[in-house]
């Protein structure tokens, strides 16, 4: 492993513990950000697809551990970065306005949400007083203008 790798890997470790002791309590209407979402779009310029596809499963097994939804982060940020990779990695040389950056980890964050309940109902996870339409929309735009600021704030 490189230097990079490891650097990234403890970074992601990061956001996966910010998640659980930060994010989790910032929560607007019952809807909270996903850092792990943003942070798997950031790494596809860096890394091959199996080397960010490890990542994606290695982080969304960590969320599983800590929010005891085993395997349904991991499946779903792994189809994520399977999905998004080549469409990402084309833009990569690209610097993107704030707003077309909000709008692309958006259109993620939906279709990673979706994927996640679609997942989660054949197994019954959520009560039934739980709203899936907030969870996806609500969810996806916390995590985008989260997202964004980071982005804002970001050293190079």
């Amino acid at each position: 492993m490189n230097r990079d790798l490891v650097k990234d890997i403890g970074l992601g470790l990061i956001f996966v513990v910010a998640q659980v002791l930060f994010f989790q309590h910032l929560s607007i209407f019952g809807v909270t950000a996903d850092p792990i979402t943003f942070y798997l779009l950031w790494l596809v310029s860096k890394y091959s697809r199996p080397q960010l596809l490890f990542l994606a499963a290695l982080f969304g097994l960590l969320q599983d551990a800590f929010f005891d939804f085993w395997g349904m982060y991991m499946f779903s940020k792994t189809l994520l970065v399977f999905l998004f990779y080549s469409f990402v990695k084309r833009r990569s040389e690209i610097q993107l306005l704030l707003w077309q950056i909000f709008l692309f980890i958006l259109i993620a964050a939906l279709i990673h949400n979706i994927i996640f309940i679609g997942l989660s109902s054949f197994f019954d996870a959520y009560a039934t007083n739980y709203n899936p339409v907030l969870f996806v929309i609500g969810n996806a735009v916390y995590t985008s203008v989260v997202g964004a600021l980071i982005f804002v704030f970001r050293v190079k």
